[in-house]
Order: C-alpha cells, then structure tokens, then sequence
C-alpha cells in the first residue's frame, strides 16, 4: 500500500489503472481459505483487547482519584490508624471544650449560643468508634462569616484579607490579595488567627484550607472561618470537608437549586466525628504519609 498512490489534491481516489497496477500477493486457494479463517479467528481477540484496553486505561485514569477518597473515608471512619485507650475519648474532649466555652462566654471573648438539637440516629452518616463522639461546629468551636464588604459606606483602615479565591485544598493562595478598608471594630472582629480553618460558603461550596500563618490578613463574607477549641487539630477538619465534598454531604446540606450556598445554618447541622486529640494527629500524619502517593499514580 506504500506504493500505491491516488489523485487529486484536496479529495483523493483511485482510478481503473491505479487499481489495474496493484501487484498482489496470491497464495494457493487452499492457504488463501486457511488465512481468511485465521483472521477471523484474531480479529475478535482484537477488539476483545482494544476494549479491555481502553478500560484498563479509564481505570488507570480514575484510581488515584478513587485511592485518595478511599484513604480519607478510612481516616474519618476510625479505620486508618488504631485507636489507643490511654488517649481518652471524644466525649472527655467534648467536655474539656465546653469547661473552655463556658470560660470564654464568662470572659465575654465569646458570645453565648442557642443549644443546638440532640442528635438522632437517622442523622449519623456512617459508624465511627466507640471512642469518638459526634459534634457539630458550634460544639467545638466557633465560626463566623467574613465582613460584608461596601465602598461606599467602609472607612478605617486598607487591609489584605481573603475572600474564596485565595482558599484551595491543596492550601492557602496569596498570589490574589484584595484589600479594603476595615474599621477598627472590624479589625478586632475579622483578624484571621493561626490554626483557623476557612471555608467557601459559595462557589466550589466547601472547599477549605487551614490558615497556618501569624501574618496580619482578614477574610471577608465569601468564607466561614472556625476558630477551634480545645487543641482540635484544624487539619482533620479539612480531611473532613474534602470527604464531605466527595460524598455530597456538604451539597445536600447546602441551599440553593442552581447556585448552592453553605448558609451558616447549614454549617452548623452537619455532624462530624471527634476523635481523641492524639489520634487526631496520628490521622492526620497517617494521610500526609499516604496522600502524595496518590498524586505520584497521576503523574
């Protein structure tokens, strides 16, 4: 077929005497039958290959993906690292945060809240051990969106705060940092602290990133940021939020038909498993250590 050559410049075809020239191989009828059968014998083994193939590689494609939210359903679930009994309990933790809670409402650093609901069986996602202990947010912590920005009317001080598109999973991004004009009130109220996990309340509703840094920023009414109590390990919250994500608890919380929002009411009804703070921190390196592997299957 090398040699064998059409006309025509934009739409090429053979002629009688192109087809005329073609020099043909011609084996004796007998091994002509035998090779016509052969073929149809592997040309099915060959599109048996070409789709299995083509699986194999969607399944290459796709297992890092699968791999990643496998690990943080075992971290979340209490199955990726074993859970020692000298380290206490989640509801020993729960109590020690509301001794701390009830401290800072007397000192006014923070306001009371309404008691939130007990919570029912039907609630509960999936098991967890016996030695965690479902909470909501405003259990263990607290949490605010950011200020309400306005040009118009906003005076004081220009200073850089974050708003959603600085908050990746993968971490904060100061590439993009607005500013604006903060009052001195609002300062106080909207100063971002070490250890505050920030979440998108629009947009890839969800998304988090924990803010690791004493650098003076502000956040504004596009993120939640929770500010835990008790030595939470805000990173654990994170793995928490990228599997809610995953598994669309964030989503079917969230408000909105087309465009969904993770209203602060919402915020505070998803339920959360609270480990003991040593194993919170053993998850948390248990998913550091295998999580790159991951990444590495993509490359």
């Amino acid at each position: 077929t090398g040699k064998l050559r059409g006309r025509g410049v934009a739409i090429q075809g053979l002629s009688n005497e192109a087809i005329h020239r073609v020099i043909v191989p011609l084996p004796p009828f007998a091994e002509q039958k035998r090779i016509v059968a052969k073929i149809e014998e592997l040309l099915p083994l060959a599109d048996r290959y070409a789709a299995s193939y083509e699986k194999l590689e969607q399944f290459n494609a796709k297992f890092p993906e699968s791999m990643r939210k496998s690990i943080l359903q075992y971290a979340i679930q209490g199955k990726l690292v074993e859970q020692r009994a000298g380290e206490g309990t989640g509801e020993e933790l729960y109590q020690q945060i509301q001794v701390e809670k009830q401290r800072l409402i007397q000192e006014k650093k923070i306001k009371k809240e309404k008691p939130l609901a007990e919570i029912s069986e039907d609630e509960i996602p999936f098991d967890i051990p016996k030695s965690w202990k479902w909470v909501r947010i405003p259990e263990i912590g607290t949490s605010s969106l950011g200020k309400t920005l306005n040009k118009s009317i906003d005076a004081g001080k220009e200073v850089p705060y974050l708003c959603s598109i600085n908050v990746y999973w993968e971490g904060i991004n100061l590439d993009q940092v607005k500013t604006a004009k903060f009052s001195a009130l609002d300062m106080e109220k909207y100063l971002l602290q070490r250890g505050s996990l920030l979440i998108c309340e629009g947009g890839d509703v969800g998304r988090s990133a924990v803010w690791d840094s004493d650098t003076e920023m502000y956040y504004q009414n596009a993120l939640h940021c929770v500010r835990f109590l008790g030595g939470i390990n805000p990173y654990y919250f994170r793995y928490c939020f990228e599997l809610y994500k995953g598994n669309k608890i964030l989503e079917n919380a969230s408000k909105g038909m087309t465009i969904k929002h993770l209203v602060q009411g919402s915020l505070y009804s998803i339920l959360f498993p609270l480990p003991p703070l040593a194993e919170q921190k053993r998850i948390v390196a248990k998913i550091e250590e295998l999580l790159p592997l991951c990444d590495r299957l993509r490359k």
